[in-house]
C-alpha cells in the first residue's frame, strides 16, 4: 500500500517537472494592475488606489528557482493639490511549488524606492531600500506565460504599499 502510494505520488510529479522545464531560461514580460497606497498623515497624508505596473527580467535556471530584477511603477497618490509619485527597481528571489499544470510560486526581495512628492510651493524626495514579498500562480503554453501577483512593499513613510497585477512573460530559453 504504502509503495503504491509513493509511486503515485512520483508519477503525478513527473508531468509537473516536464511541463515546468519548458518554463526554464531568460525570461522578460510586464504586469498591470491594481496599486494601493496609503502615506502616514506625518510624513504626507496622501493616499491613491489606481493603476501600477511593473516590467520584469528574470532567470529562471530550475524549474523551482528564479531570480527577477522589475521596475515598479505605484501611479499617482494625492490629497487635493498634493501628491506623490512613488517608483523603484526590484530584485527578488521567486520559489516555485512542483505542481502540474500551474506555477505557484512566493516571492522575496529588496526594492530600491524613490518617492517624489509635490504640493503649492512644497516638493520632497525620498529614497530608500525596504523589504518586497509577495505571492503568484501562473500557466505557461510554450514560451508564453500569464501570471497573477499580489506583492507588498514596505517603503517608509508609507503604511500601505502594494500592487495586485496581471502579466505575460517570455521565455526566451538558454542561449547555450
Amino acid at each position: 500500500m504504502r509503495r503504491d502510494l509513493i509511486l503515485v505520488l512520483a508519477l503525478m510529479l513527473l508531468p509537473s517537472g516536464a511541463a515546468l522545464a519548458e518554463d526554464t531560461g531568460f525570461y522578460a514580460g510586464g504586469d498591470v494592475g491594481n496599486s494601493t497606497e496609503h502615506f502616514n498623515g506625518s510624513t504626507f497624508g496622501v493616499n491613491a488606489d489606481n493603476g501600477g505596473y511593473k516590467v520584469a527580467v528574470g532567470l529562471r535556471p530550475l524549474p523551482v528557482l528564479a531570480a527577477e530584477l522589475d521596475y515598479v511603477g505605484f501611479g499617482r497618490a494625492s490629497a487635493g493639490v498634493n501628491f506623490a509619485d512613488t517608483y523603484g527597481v526590484s530584485a527578488s528571489a521567486l520559489a516555485f511549488l512542483p505542481l502540474p499544470i500551474v506555477d505557484v510560486y512566493g516571492r522575496l526581495g529588496v526594492m530600491e524606492w524613490r518617492t517624489d512628492a509635490n504640493s503649492p510651493g512644497f516638493s520632497f524626495h525620498r529614497t530608500g531600500s525596504d523589504l518586497t514579498y509577495g505571492v503568484g500562480a501562473g500557466a505557461h503554453w510554450g514560451a508564453f506565460a500569464a501570471r497573477l501577483e499580489y506583492e507588498r512593499f514596505q517603503v517608509a513613510g508609507a503604511s500601505t504599499m502594494q500592487l495586485a497585477t496581471a502579466g505575460i512573460t517570455y521565455t526566451i530559453g538558454w542561449p547555450f
